[in-house]
């Protein structure tokens, strides 16, 4: 029994970046190079407030081409499930978002 294959589009970061953002708090996936070389892959998703201390980060991750997600696989160090990840724009491969794939160039 095979599946449905779907066609992924191809996108450019900056487009890539504007589905992230109006997500609306939809799951979305995706595979980009972190900085040691190795491919990520998260289930993630925006507008999550679990956890929120107030205290905020030390530098702004738009400047750098980071987007703060919530990795709903990752494990806490709590023990819980679920922590916070950035998303590195400029080195996003791939994203899947409402059924969608897309190749990001």
């Amino acid at each position: 029994m095979s599946g449905i294959q779907m066609k992924s589009v191809k996108i450019g970061k900056v487009k890539a970046l504007e589905l992230i953002k109006n997500s609306d708090g939809k799951v979305f996936g995706v595979k980009f190079l972190k900085k040691d070389g190795s491919l990520r892959e998260m289930c993630a998703r925006l507008k999550v407030k679990k956890n929120i201390k107030g205290v905020g980060m030390r530098f702004d991750p738009k400047e750098f081409g980071y987007v703060t997600a919530f990795d709903m696989n990752a494990s806490d160090k709590r023990g819980g499930k679920g922590d916070y990840r950035l998303i590195n724009i400029n080195t996003l491969k791939h994203l899947s978002l409402e059924g969608q794939e897309y190749e990001v160039k």
